[in-house]
């Protein structure tokens, strides 16, 4: 947020307290700074060292006793491969390269106390019951953890926990970060983004000239596996199999460097950095780049440019673009191909196309997203796009509040700021504190201009207090049911916690996400989430769920018991099946009063639902996010939206 505006908000909330007699906490942004800085929870201190590559040119005397007295100046040595690279501008200059103590960080991780239940100390293996079939989740679920766990004949390692460490990085404008993952930690909350994805290191990227540009390398996913794994472009960082023969793997075995090099594309001369490390094989540990190999290679540069071709040549050039602006408006909210952004735009780009190509089109693109979640085997699993969602948050976002001159350290010191934050946040939470707003039932019906909403409270809590009746609740008259207009707690939000059906792993498969029911998202207007609701609990998939779309969260306490509720707008099925072209359930807006309350138990999850553009004569540019569930009447249930979705509305 911008100082200016930091400063407005602590006038008007000083101008508030002492209109209430109290005392302003905060003089100005300066001073709120302060407090931050000084609080003795959160995040460990960035530190920093300088780096300068070996050459000959000799130091003046006084530079060279200042760098002596610092002991902060490493030199790196000139490579062996006898080239004169001593001409590039980058070797003459100092860099600083920015580091926390990974081990304090790990430690912070380790003593958390809102991960604390999302970790696994000791490696396990889990199977089916039904079919003893191996189940594979998180990471301490693998044989790679059971395997290195287990240190035979060590008594100082009785009792002891194995803490991989998965290390991230990617490029920035001023340099590159590396971040790490715990591997005890559970992929939903990797996932999540839950802060269990750590920076710990802001690495120099030097700034060549063309003429020298080929002594740089160029950080990237697979560029960055040829790097780390020191092999050859368009080799395979993991194996050893031959890119014209890939089912026959080449035994290990002594070969010259030459050989090496040419057949293999292994370069002998230079060993991995992981090479000194303990129970470490980078060409083992390497991830596979889902985000680039698949989302972005398989859908964004075959599929969607298949569509633009086909558009061309059925409608010629300048009709086609007027085509594809129309498609465009559908994913008028998704900026670019790149990151979270080019997920989204894959999940609603069925609704977006159809009716502007032939079905058989829209079939594919059906079995490419089918295909997508079940290529792999681990669905919550670790990958790029992980290390991506952490990037956008920890990098791109703190560099635009930046003034970009020698952004590096205010980027640090924002992230450092957030941190601290954040963890009196979890303290304040765990000591009951930062509840909803106090309202009464009145207050709300106004906000929500609901006049009925008193007496569908009252059909609410007689269900709950008599849900033994077997009346029908439409068949109590309404004097007859409790009455209730007290006070009521409002929350922008609700956590829904859930067993995950595209993790089969037991107890450990549990997810949670948040739900929103916010007036005022982002100064972008209201934002209120659909949610699957359980109508039926003896019924699997679809036919036991409802879609519902959330008005309002509030909780209330009558005769001694805290009721917590949201209200709801229901939608209505079409029909029983799926529809077979896109294999997506279809719900529309029967009666826009179709309003109740219902106990937050029964909400599963969040719901997505696309509006079919084909069925409506509407512009989709002119119709914001908020506007959508009352401009438009029919919906697809998004199942592509994530593997939960997939799995529940399939």
């Amino acid at each position: 947020m911008l100082a200016k505006k930091i400063n407005t908000l602590l006038d008007f909330w000083a101008a508030l307290l002492l209109l209430l007699g109290g005392t302003p906490l905060f003089a100005n942004r300066k001073d709120l700074y302060c407090m931050i800085d000084h609080t003795s929870v959160g995040t460990v201190q960035w530190e920093n060292f300088k780096i300068q590559h070996k050459h000959d040119v000799q130091h003046a005397p006084d530079e060279q006793n200042e760098q002596d007295e610092q002991g902060k100046l490493i030199e790196l040595e000139d490579g062996q491969d006898g080239l004169d690279r001593l001409e590039a501008p980058w070797m003459f200059d100092t860099y600083d390269v920015w580091y926390r103590d990974p081990c304090q960080v790990v430690h912070n991780l380790l003593v958390c106390a809102d991960i604390k239940d999302e970790m696994d100390f000791m490696p396990y293996q889990e199977f089916n019951g039904a079919n003893e079939q191996r189940c594979w989740e998180n990471f301490m679920s693998g044989d790679w953890a059971w395997n290195d766990a287990i240190i035979h004949g060590d008594p100082f390692m009785v009792g002891a926990t194995l803490v991989p460490i998965i290390l991230g990085s990617d490029k920035t404008t001023v340099s590159v970060v590396t971040g790490f993952l715990m591997g005890n930690v559970h992929n939903t909350t990797h996932c999540a983004h839950h802060d269990a994805v750590v920076l710990i290191a802001f690495l120099a990227m030097p700034k060549s000239t063309r003429e020298h540009a080929s002594t740089q390398s160029r950080i990237a996913d697979y560029k960055e596996q040829a790097l780390l794994s020191c092999i050859m472009h368009n080799w395979c960082p993991e194996c050893l199999a031959h890119q014209e023969d890939l089912d026959q793997e080449l035994a290990m075995k002594e070969l010259d460097l030459q050989l090496l090099w040419v057949v293999y594309g292994i370069d002998g001369d230079v060993t991995p950095f992981t090479s000194m490390f303990p129970c470490v094989d980078i060409h083992k540990m390497l991830l596979l780049d889902i985000l680039h190999q698949l989302i972005k290679g398989g859908f964004k540069d075959h599929l969607v440019d298949w569509v633009e071709r086909y558009l061309i040549q059925t409608h010629g050039k300048s009709a086609a673009e007027k085509v594809l602006d129309e498609i465009d408006k559908s994913c008028q909210h998704f900026k670019q191909w790149t990151s979270n952004n080019s997920k989204g735009l894959m999940k609603v780009y069925i609704a977006a196309i159809e009716g502007f190509v032939p079905m058989d089109v829209i079939h594919t693109f059906h079995m490419f997203l089918k295909f997508c979640y079940f290529v792999f085997g681990c669905t919550n699993g670790l990958c790029s796009s992980i290390t991506k969602s952490k990037h956008i948050k920890a990098i791109k976002r703190p560099y635009q509040h930046t003034n970009h001159f020698q952004a590096l350290g205010q980027m640090l010191l924002i992230n450092q700021r957030l941190d601290k934050l954040a963890a009196p946040c979890v303290d304040f939470q765990d000591h009951g504190m930062l509840m909803g707003t106090c309202l009464n039932m009145h207050d709300l019906v106004i906000e929500l201009n609901t006049p009925w909403l008193i007496d569908t409270l009252c059909h609410f809590l007689q269900l709950q207090l008599y849900h033994d009746d077997d009346h029908d609740l439409e068949d109590v008259p309404l004097d007859k049911c409790p009455l209730y207009d007290g006070p009521v707690h409002v929350y922008n939000s609700a956590c829904s916690m859930f067993y995950a059906p595209s993790d089969m792993s037991g107890i450990h498969g549990m997810h949670h996400e948040y739900i929103c029911s916010c007036p005022e998202w982002r100064n972008m207007g209201p934002c209120y989430d659909c949610v699957y609701v359980v109508t039926d609990p003896h019924v699997e998939g679809m036919l036991g769920l409802d879609v519902t779309h959330v008005l309002c969260f509030f909780s209330f306490n009558y005769l001694g018991t805290d009721y917590p509720c949201a209200i709801i707008h229901w939608f209505d099925h079409v029909g029983d099946v799926l529809d077979a072209d896109t294999g997506m359930w279809i719900f529309h807006v029967h009666n826009p009063e179709n309003i109740a309350i219902i106990h937050i138990d029964t909400i599963y999850c969040t719901a997505q639902l696309i509006p079919i553009y084909v069925a409506h004569h509407i512009d989709p540019g002119s119709v914001k996010p908020h506007e959508s569930y009352d401009k438009y009447q029919t919906f697809y249930v998004n199942k592509f939206a994530d593997h939960h979705a997939f799995k529940i509305a399939s």
